[in-house]
């Protein structure tokens, strides 16, 4: 036995020495080791007297994937190795590669042997920042293995990427969040998640993935006015591990323009509503936006778009005696629109006709507005075929002579301006005739 020692001693150091060993150098044959007599055959794993190999070792860090090289046993008998991969360093190991060759020296562990995912069907991989132990045994070509293996080493993958730095979401966007960070240092990062809660506890939920470990920059777009929400982000590796997420950063989107308040008349004419209101406080204001619903109507009607430092505004667009609603509202730079003010009923001023028969005929009479410039009034006889024209005057009276008893007349009026404008058609007037 001791002989046997000494010889051992010679061949590895003639090994290291780059003189390959023979198996006719070596004092013992290359036959598997004998099982005990009481062992079942079942039980029996033949080896073989092969010394085991040297400087076995590992790179870690890498990506899901550890490299493995160790020292040739460049003797005859010699066909390749096996390697044996254990998550502890008692065991048990497992076989995860038989390599061929005496000067194959040299594997990748990617995760070879592993199970795959039930859920998603994808090859088994090395976990991230997962440790491994490894030892390696000499095979012949009769595929027997070396009874003793190489020393146990460990390797770690890389573990998952840190969070991104320097993340920011600036607030008052116009229905937007824009949000920047410092990009991974880590060279295994290719891409970020972006994250989104309307609280600060979560839930959080993916919102968007940027390809590529430069990308830094995203906004968060269609987003409600004045809304608060809470952002993280998580660096990507390149085999799609997802890092822990960044602490989260609050961004609250612009707010829309107050409603304008203080809608309010100031002054009427016939066919004409003044109107004034107070001014917004906004600093980017542009403007406002006057609104007007006639009473038999659903529809809004726009009155007009006006700039920030209008507060006040004629509308000529009314009946005579018409009831309508406004509302206004207003407008900022970026577009944003205020809710709409409460609405404001207004009766236009109308003509005040007063209609009776006399002796001559029908008698009309009306307020007097030549003050405000209306010195003419044109009669209409309003008939199924059209209106009729019966004449102007000067004053706020006009008898229609010449009508027959038992019949209904049916009269407008408009006055006129001496420019010839005309104000709104009076509300219709309807007269009956008596028989005497």
């Amino acid at each position: 036995m001791k002989r046997r020692i000494g010889v051992f001693v010679l061949a590895v150091s003639l090994c290291a020495c780059q003189t390959p060993l023979t198996l006719d150098s070596l004092p013992w044959p290359l036959t598997p080791k004998p099982e005990p007599a009481s062992a079942p055959p079942s039980e029996q794993v033949p080896t073989a007297a092969l010394p085991p190999p040297e400087g076995l070792s590992t790179i870690s860090g890498e990506l899901r994937a550890i490299p493995l090289h160790w020292d040739p046993l460049l003797i005859s008998g010699v066909a390749g190795y096996v390697m044996e991969r254990s998550q502890q360093r008692a065991g048990p190991y497992r076989q995860v590669a038989d390599l061929d060759g005496r000067a194959n020296t040299a594997w990748v562990d990617r995760g070879a042997g592993l199970v795959a995912a039930a859920t998603t069907g994808e090859p088994a991989t090395l976990g991230d920042g997962e440790t491994y132990f490894y030892r390696v045994r000499p095979r012949t070509l009769q595929d027997v293995l070396g009874e003793e293996a190489s020393a146990v080493v460990t390797g770690t993958t890389a573990v998952l990427p840190d969070p991104p730095e320097e993340l920011c979401a600036y607030s008052h966007q116009p229905r937007s969040v824009p949000l920047s960070w410092r990009a991974s240092a880590d060279p295994n990062v290719d891409s970020y998640v972006i994250e989104r809660s309307p609280t600060s506890q979560g839930p959080f939920e993916s919102i968007q993935e940027l390809e590529g470990r430069f990308e830094t920059v995203y906004v968060d777009l269609d987003l409600g006015d004045l809304r608060v929400f809470h952002y993280r982000v998580r660096s990507v590796n390149r085999a799609g591990g997802r890092g822990e997420p960044s602490d989260p950063e609050r961004a609250v989107t612009k707010g829309e323009p107050l409603p304008p308040v203080g809608l309010r008349v100031v002054a009427q004419g016939l066919g004409a509503n003044e109107l004034t209101w107070d001014a917004n406080v906004e600093n980017d204001l542009i403007g406002y936006q006057l609104f007007r619903q006639r009473a038999a109507s659903d529809t809004q009607e726009p009155v007009g778009s006006l700039s920030e430092s209008v507060t006040r505004v004629v509308d000529r667009e009314v009946g005579a005696g018409e009831s309508v609603h406004y509302t206004l509202r207003a407008l900022d730079s970026d577009g944003l629109e205020s809710d709409t003010s409460g609405p404001l009923e207004v009766t236009s001023v109308d003509y005040e006709i007063e209609s009776e028969v006399g002796p001559e005929g029908v008698v009309l009479r009306w307020r007097d507005r030549s003050n405000e410039g209306w010195v003419h009034a044109r009669i209409l006889l309003i008939r199924a075929l059209g209106p009729t024209d019966l004449g102007t005057t000067s004053g706020a009276l006009f008898v229609h002579t010449g009508v027959t008893p038992g019949n209904l007349y049916r009269y407008r009026i408009v006055l006129e301006t001496a420019a010839g404008r005309r104000a709104p058609e009076s509300r219709l007037v309807e007269v009956q005739v008596t028989a005497r």
